[in-house]
Formats: C-alpha cells, structure tokens, sequence
C-alpha cells in the first residue's frame, strides 16, 4: 500500500480555549485604558497618571515585541509629572508625549485585538513586522487594570473608589476583608476563617453578613457572588498598588534603558509608607505580615537597583529620591532618611555616600567613620533573600 505524500498545508487546529480566553482579556484590558484616558487631563491627580501610564506601557509591552512600529512613536522617557513643569506649553508637550501618544497607540492596536473566532483556526505562527503577538516567547499572565476599585498596601491599608454606603466603624474590618480576598482569590471559607477571624469559631451567618456589606460596599460588579467554581473572589476590575508594582519592576528589569528607568521610579512612586503600616497586631492583619516582610524587601531591592542607576548616570538628586523612597518602606523611615543624608551632603563624599546608602540595603552594615552613613535598619536586610 502507497503512502500519501504530506500535504503542504498544516492541518487546522483549533485555537487553545486559554489563548482565546488570554485575547479577550487583552482587547478588554485595552478597550478599559482607552475608556479611562477620557478622563485624564494635565491636571489630573498624580497618582491617577501615574497609574494609567504605567499599566498602558506594562500592557503594550506584553504584546508588542520591541520591533512593533508601536516602539518608534511611544516616549517612555517623557516626564511622569506634566503638572509639575513650570512652562505651560512644556506641560502640553510633556503630556503629549506621556499620555497623548500612549493613548493614540492603543486606539491603533485596538483593531488588531480582534475577537477570537470560535470555530478551527489555524495554529498561530510567527508573525510579520508589525504584529503584535510574538508565538516565540512566553507571555505574562494577563495583566489587571487600575480598576474602578484600588486597594492600597504600601501604606496604611485603604479601599480607593468603593461608591457604596457602609458604616465609618465599619470600614476597617472591610477593609482588611477586601485586601485579603485580594491576595488570596478563590479561596474556601475554611482559609478565610482562619485568617479573619484567628482563635474564633465563625459561624456561618457571621461571615455572610460580612461578606454582603463588602459585596454592598465595593459593588456586585466587583465582588461577585460565591459560587462553587470559583469560592470568594474579587473581580480583575478590582487591582492594588502591590499588583502594579510587581508589574513595573518586572517590566524593569533586565531593561537596563532609560524606559526601565523610569518603570523603577513609577514602583517606588507607588510606595506611601511601610507595608500595611500600623495595621498588624494579634488581632487584626496578623496574617499579612509575611506579605509584608515579602513587600519590604521588594521596595528594598527596587531602591536599591534605581539608586545604582541614578548614580552611574552622575543623577544624584535621583539617587536621594530613591534612597528616600526605600526609607519611606520602614517604620520612622523618614526620620532615619533624613538623619542618613544629613551625612552625605558633602560634594566630595555625597556620590560614595549615597553608594554606601545603596548598598546597605542588601548587606549587613559595616563600621564606618562618623559622619558618613548611620546604619539602615536590619529589616532592609531581608532584601538579601531576593
């Protein structure tokens, strides 16, 4: 019996159910960065253009690899803080080139995320110059938006953008509820009691009476209803500044251009204060403090890496706003930073000391001469482990 020859042509095959699900999530993600653009202006809160621009770049960075035509018109180097340049028409300049061109390139990509069909499809190959889908490398998981809802953890605790109506006395204990459903989704009761409510027995109607004013507090939309197949979980419309900032260093790092640059201090940007500051005691956020520890060396390690790269650029004012930013990490971090650069003021000494400063976030601190640099707490030390 003859052998057919091969065909020439591949057969079909039918698109995996995960990458369809992996470019909806994508076109969604776009679509929702296009809708937020609307209501951004030069004047708009820092944090709130910090936060767009930042999940714009980590986003389009997922999907377009570095010779998409995309690259040659955004300007990740553009200033991250239009409002803060004195020159009005340097402001529009600067907001032309941070969110104008950012927003224009996502309205461009917009028709090529189209939506999957559900019937066979032919196995992605690689595609030409200006596609956007690289079938040679591995993607990220899909990244989460600045959502109707952010929760903040590099900080004191606190539930951003909730519409709802709850009690002053009890938005804490929600609050914690929310951040833990955050970091923890799909988990089963039987976790959530253990972590909530440590050395109690809970009966079930207590945690559903929590549970419908987190859902009244926060939204149906954004937290909703329990179902077997996927426990208590929040909604991807729900995002942290945890999640945004593991998304910018990771996009930073190994970059080692003026764009990874600025992904470093768009993460330390991030950070108001010690990871859930004043928050944990025996009662209350007990289980966060591993996350916290966890957080504090991130931080720890981002200042480290961004002061190292202000100094080899001769930036030392950047090289003081990242030193700042990593004491800002610790409990009266802002004291210790302004006692620690007290010392390094010196022309002749402020780069070595700043080094010194650098440095000691990662190692044990040595003897030095006073008035040098006083030593940095030891929890930066944790930031070895990373």
């Amino acid at each position: 019996m003859t052998t057919p020859p091969a065909s020439s042509t591949e057969t079909p095959t039918r698109r995996p159910i995960a990458a369809d699900t992996e470019r909806r999530h994508t076109r969604h993600a776009v679509q929702r960065l296009i809708e937020q653009a609307e209501s951004l202006e030069i004047g708009s809160p820092t944090s709130a253009l910090v936060r767009w621009r930042a999940t714009a770049l980590v986003l389009i960075h997922t999907v377009c690899p570095p010779d998409h035509i995309a690259w040659q018109m955004l300007r990740p180097e553009a200033p991250w803080h239009p409002a803060g340049t004195a020159e009005a028409e340097k402001r529009e300049q600067a907001y032309a080139d941070g969110w104008a061109i950012t927003r224009g390139v996502l309205e461009g990509l917009l028709p090529t995320l189209t939506e999957a069909d559900p019937g066979p499809q032919l196995a992605e190959a690689s595609p030409g110059r200006h596609g956007c889908q690289s079938a040679d490398r591995t993607e990220p998981p899909a990244l989460r938006l600045p959502g109707d809802i952010n929760l903040v953890m590099l900080g004191a605790p606190q539930v951003q953008g909730a519409q709802g109506q709850t009690g002053s006395n009890r938005i804490s204990r929600l609050t914690e509820y929310a951040i833990w459903l955050h970091l923890h989704p799909g988990a089963d009761h039987h976790t959530m009691d253990d972590a909530l409510w440590p050395d109690r027995i809970i009966r079930s109607d207590t945690r559903n009476t929590t549970t419908s004013r987190l859902r009244a507090w926060l939204g149906p939309a954004h937290f909703p209803i329990w179902t077997p197949a996927t426990n208590y979980a929040l909604a991807p419309s729900v995002t942290s500044d945890w999640e945004q900032f593991r998304a910018l260093t990771a996009a930073a790092h190994g970059d080692k251009s003026l764009a990874g640059t600025r992904r470093l201090r768009a993460a330390l940007e991030l950070v108001q204060g010690p990871p859930f500051a004043d928050a944990i005691r025996p009662d209350r956020y007990e289980w966060a403090a591993p996350y916290a520890v966890e957080m504090t060396a991130a931080i720890a390690r981002a200042a480290r890496r961004l002061t190292r790269r202000y100094l080899h650029a001769g930036d030392l004012p950047g090289a003081r706003w990242s030193v700042q930013r990593g004491y800002r990490a610790l409990p009266g971090g802002h004291q210790r930073h302004q006692a620690a650069l007290e010392a390094v003021t010196d022309s002749y000494s402020e780069h070595d000391g700043l080094q010194e400063l650098a440095d000691q976030l990662t190692q044990e601190p040595v003897p030095m001469t006073p008035p040098l640099v006083p030593p940095l707490p030891e929890l930066f030390q944790l930031s070895r482990l990373g």
